[in-house]
């Protein structure tokens, strides 16, 4: 038993090196539409009619989705009769309005002369009385006409104007039931039968562009700070492990939001290349390049401990494990860099089948 004690644990080293370092951050994220790709439902309604099939190439305002909702096609043929009929009485009332000044004008014009016939003893009192009394009379019928004029254009703004409001108000609800392609692209996950009811903002379907895919990646909150438009971006797909796309941050949001108990905020990426092969809403692993450290000293991050703010590694000196202190730099995925305590050349255990302390005997195991 003693013997077993102290027989040496066989271990694998790595040398420390030179090299170039990449810290980054991983995130997780989904490949999104660009802006405007989502298509909501503005109202409510049923599933009238599917134009395309997911997974189809569409053209910019090529017809997807017509949705039914009769009670709102009522109410905006309702408008347009209004507004049809105000439009017509005001068109009337126009017309009549005008006839009366020219009726009144004309009325005042005669009693004029009647005056001046009379004066010369041409013509008798009696006529010119009656026709006096009928241009106050047209006078009289040309203000009521304007007055009814006026009660259709007074407010502000008038009827009129509320009923043209109205309806088209109305005519660009009904519109919005028919929903297009706002730019050409792929459309995926249009509804799958008609009559399906829809909500007011629901989504009815989505229309992305795999030549230029967008993807949208959630931050853990302590690396957000570090996270900033510009920054390069690796993505992988689990389906695809070994291909890596290479993208840059467009924007990071600010707010913080729980997803599965994390505090994260969302930033949105562009990629360099085209989708293909991917799904149009595929969940990713996003790597985002925060820094890079040129020709540092770095050892593989396995090969740190830390005991409180302290960090070390373990060398090998005369066949044992030695702890050695060691000042940290930049810290990446799988590498470390060592600013003080190390040169490069010597070794550093990565891997021991028990936990180590300061004299184990080892046998180093090299690659």
């Amino acid at each position: 038993m003693l013997a077993l004690r102290h027989r040496p644990v066989r271990v694998s080293v790595a040398a420390a090196r030179r090299g170039d370092l990449l810290v980054s951050v991983l995130c997780d994220g989904n490949l999104e539409p660009p802006p405007g790709g989502e298509l909501r439902a503005r109202e409510a309604g049923t599933v009238g009619a599917v134009e395309e099939h997911d997974g189809q190439r569409v053209a910019r305002s090529q017809l997807l989705v017509r949705l039914a909702n009769p009670d709102l096609d009522a109410q905006a043929r309702a408008a347009q009769a209004d507004l049809d009929r105000l439009s017509a009485e005001r068109a009337a009332a126009a017309a009549e309005a005008a006839r009366a000044e020219r009726e009144a004008a004309w009325r005042a014009q005669v009693a004029a002369a009647d005056r001046r016939l009379v004066a010369e003893k041409a013509l008798p009192e009696a006529s010119a009385a009656a026709d006096q009394h009928a241009a106050e009379q047209a006078a009289l019928d040309a203000r009521k006409a304007r007055a009814d004029l006026a009660a259709l254009d007074g407010g502000t703004p008038s009827r009129l104007e509320l009923a043209r409001r109205n309806a088209a108000d109305l005519a660009r609800r009904v519109a919005s039931l028919t929903l297009r392609a706002p730019f050409p692209g792929v459309v995926y996950g249009l509804p799958r039968g008609l009559g399906e009811t829809v909500a007011a903002g629901q989504l009815v379907a989505t229309v992305t562009d795999p030549d230029h895919p967008h993807v949208r990646f959630r931050v853990d909150q302590p690396d957000l700070p570090r996270v900033a438009p510009g920054q390069q971006i690796l993505v992988t797909f689990s389906g695809q492990p070994d291909r890596q796309r290479h993208g840059t941050v467009v924007s990071v949001g600010t707010g913080l939001r729980e997803v599965g108990g994390r505090q994260v905020g969302e930033a949105l990426g562009d990629l360099a290349e085209p989708a293909q092969g991917l799904p149009a809403n595929a969940a990713v692993d996003v790597q985002v390049a925060i820094a890079r450290r040129q020709g540092v000293l770095i050892v593989p991050r396995v090969a740190l401990h830390r005991d409180g703010e302290e960090r070390w590694v373990f060398t090998i000196s005369d066949a044992a494990a030695q702890r050695r202190r060691v000042e940290v730099g930049a810290i990446g995925l799988a590498e470390v860099e060592i600013r003080r305590g190390l040169q490069a050349g010597e070794e550093v255990i990565v891997e021991a089948p028990v936990t180590l302390t300061e004299g184990t005997r080892v046998v180093a195991r090299r690659p």
